[in-house]
């Protein structure tokens, strides 16, 4: 095959040229995939399509279809989580009738089980204070969460969910509580609000269900 032939996806049988051949990904058994092909995969950044068998690709597909369609058509948000000095920073969305979240900070559709959160956390950066700089951030109402050190400001603050094995094959999530350029004390005071009141949701959703399973 030359350099500028064309390429026909084995899943869709689309013919695609040299640039969007790039976009793609060759298979196991020496088949080809094309890039819109590959964007209907599951959100898994750690797939080996090297070495992928045509069929395994298609089973993928209709995994993600799926949840997409499930996103789509059967949730409904029940609970909000936003931060944001007017609670414009939405991180997830959660239907307590299904056990189902999503991540409304990324708006990508996937639909995730809230049993399968096995653990997070609220991970934040901070840097020194310029000279004459005044913060006054109160974090004392929090005290799961991350401290402050004096003469320190919070400058990034990601809510971080791991996750058991699930069929979108998603090991963690990470999702941003305060604007990226030169957030205010309030905006930091707002995400650890969010953070705690996921913080709390989460441990009132484990109580009922071990209450539900009798454990």
């Amino acid at each position: 095959m030359g350099l500028f032939d064309k390429k026909t996806c084995a899943l869709c049988g689309a013919s695609v040229g040299l640039l969007g051949g790039m976009l793609g990904e060759n298979l196991a058994d020496g088949a080809y995939m094309c890039g819109d092909c590959r964007k209907k995969c599951i959100p898994n950044e750690n797939l080996d399509f090297k070495a992928m068998t045509v069929d395994a690709a298609k089973a993928l597909i209709a995994v993600a279809d799926a949840n997409r369609k499930k996103g789509a058509s059967e949730f409904h948000a029940t609970r909000q989580f936003s931060s944001g000095m007017y609670a414009d920073m939405p991180a997830l969305d959660v239907d307590e009738d299904r056990g189902w979240f999503m991540n409304a900070a990324k708006k990508d559709g996937w639909v995730y089980a809230l049993d399968d959160i096995y653990t997070f956390c609220l991970d934040v950066t901070t840097a020194p204070l310029a000279e004459g700089e005044n913060y006054s951030l109160n974090l004392y109402p929090y005290p799961q969460l991350p401290v402050c050190p004096s003469g320190q400001k919070v400058i990034d603050a990601r809510l971080k969910l791991w996750l058991l094995d699930n069929e979108l094959g998603v090991d963690m999530l990470e999702i941003s509580l305060i604007p990226a350029f030169a957030p205010s004390e309030e905006h930091v005071q707002s995400a650890y609000a969010c953070a705690q009141d996921f913080y709390s949701f989460m441990k009132s959703w484990r109580m009922a269900q071990k209450q539900r399973s009798g454990r």
